[in-house]
């Protein structure tokens, strides 16, 4: 709560009772007499504390004025707005004179004991304290009021507020900001606070604002390093040529942090010019940089990258238990969709681990190549149900009828995971034999398979499905409706 807010009346009361209190104490309990000479010594506290008190109340006082001048074409509503400071420094300035007011009073007529002296001149010097605080705090907030100004923790406010409101926007990050906010968020980058430029960087990458790029560059120079990082992905978001040149630079980077928000945000850039640098980054020191630049190799798709993820495929295939980065190369090897992946990718199909069988399998599916389907077909019957599930996905890519026949046994499996797979690779093979064992799937009890079985149905635009497609317009399963419906629309299309 602000000092500003609280009610007058209940100030002056207080300042009233403290008085009064204070009065009380200081002139009972005290000798009058001979020992004022000795109390010269103390003389100069209160009376600088005083005279302290009333230059910083004049300085208040020309920033009360100031603040009136900067809005003269609303003096009377600022008036009103910056009476609650003025009032409340004016009874701090007033109350802290009038005790050490007392002060001198006491130090002139009587000779209090040593702890009273003590006590007292602490009070002096406190009460300087407690003007001071006053006297500042309400004029940097009267001029951030007057002339819009903010303070770190008001800018921080306020970017947190604006990126809830991106977040939770419909418009899916196409929220503008106003000319006065998108001014805020520039300076804020300049902040002494290093959560305020955080905040306004994340605001800015979540924006998307390509005339925000320069000002985000300035950022990778910043003495913070979790500062750095943020403008690095921010940077990912923004994205032109510029950038591109200004993130690879990163890529050498000291800090692995640094390093590997730096490979993400260049995978999102989907510039020709990072593969090289990423390629490099397959050797770095830090393994959480190696994978993620494994994984942007393959969203980028270059088949420049191909030879050196083999290569990197026969590394990690060495070390025994596979890692995490052997997974990722695979998949990395699949989303290319280079053939000459095939001989290296087959082995793990007959790898201990059924993660890298599995992985394997997805990326066979993801090649193209034919040659896979005979080595697909066979993983149909592995044990493990990630695998198998894989395999048949895999198969649905390839399109290969040859998986016809072991495809339609895996419509049995008590799995309805497997079946909702083998119902989509079924309907992927577009075969005409397949259909009526589709048109069964579609009493299933699962309603995830009768909805799948319905798309590809659709799908295969045979006017065998339409009656039964029609009828399932009535399924208890309203999201099975939608799709029946939806898979009419797409069975007239290839129709026509």
């Amino acid at each position: 709560m602000k000092l500003a807010d609280f009610k007058t009346y209940k100030l002056e009361l207080f300042f009233f009772s403290i008085l009064v209190i204070l009065s009380y104490a200081l002139f009972s309990g005290n000798d009058s007499g001979a020992g004022t000479e000795s109390m010269n010594n103390y003389f100069w506290v209160p009376s600088a504390v005083m005279q302290s008190i009333a230059a910083v109340y004049a300085v208040f006082i020309a920033i009360f004025a100031l603040s009136l001048q900067r809005n003269l074409d609303s003096i009377h509503s600022i008036a009103n707005q910056l009476k609650p400071p003025l009032k409340i420094v004016s009874y701090t300035a007033v109350g802290s004179i009038y005790l050490n007011g007392l002060m001198l009073i006491i130090f002139s007529l009587h000779t209090p004991s040593g702890l009273k002296i003590e006590l007292m001149l602490f009070t002096s010097l406190l009460s300087l304290v407690a003007s001071l605080i006053a006297i500042v705090y309400l004029s940097m907030e009267m001029l951030s009021d007057v002339s819009g100004l903010k303070t770190s923790s008001e800018k921080y406010a306020h970017l947190s507020h604006l990126l809830l409101e991106l977040e939770s926007s419909d418009s899916s990050g196409q929220m503008e900001l106003s000319s006065g906010d998108m001014e805020l968020c520039v300076q804020a980058l300049e902040d002494e606070k290093p959560e305020v430029r955080i905040a306004a960087i994340q605001l800015l990458g979540q924006l998307g604002s390509e005339q925000a790029a320069d000002s985000l560059l300035q950022k990778l120079t910043d003495k913070n390093p979790r500062v750095r990082e943020v403008a690095v992905e921010a940077l990912g978001r923004v994205g032109d040529e510029n950038t591109v040149v200004e993130l690879i630079g990163c890529l050498e980077d000291k800090d692995k942090r640094l390093r590997l928000q730096a490979v993400r945000a260049l995978s999102r850039l989907g510039d020709e010019r990072v593969v090289d640098p990423l390629i490099k980054r397959l050797e770095d020191k830090a393994p959480e940089v190696q994978a993620a630049a494994t994984e942007a190799l393959g969203n980028l798709g270059s088949r420049n990258a191909v030879d050196a993820l083999l290569k990197k495929l026969e590394e990690t295939q060495t070390k025994g238990t596979p890692t995490e980065l052997h997974i990722q190369v695979l998949t990395a090897l699949g989303k290319i969709g280079d053939e000459k992946a095939l001989d290296a990718i087959l082995p793990g199909l007959d790898s201990p681990y059924p993660g890298v069988r599995k992985h394997s399998a997805y990326a066979l599916g993801n090649l193209g190549d034919e040659k896979a389907v005979p080595h697909l077909i066979k993983m149909l019957a592995d044990i493990s149900p990630e695998v198998r599930n894989a395999s048949a996905y895999a198969l649905g890519n390839l399109g290969d009828r040859r998986a016809f026949t072991p495809l339609l046994r895996m419509l049995e499996e008590p799995d309805p995971e497997l079946r909702i797979t083998a119902v989509y690779a079924l309907g992927n093979l577009r075969a005409p034999q397949a259909i009526d064992p589709l048109i069964n799937m579609l009493e299933d009890d699962n309603p995830w398979v009768r909805k799948c079985a319905a798309e590809a149905l659709g799908k295969s635009g045979d006017k065998r499905a339409i009656e039964v497609l029609v009828n399932k317009l009535n399924d208890i399963d309203p999201e099975v409706r939608r799709i029946a419906a939806g898979a009419l629309g797409i069975s007239s299309e290839y129709r026509d």
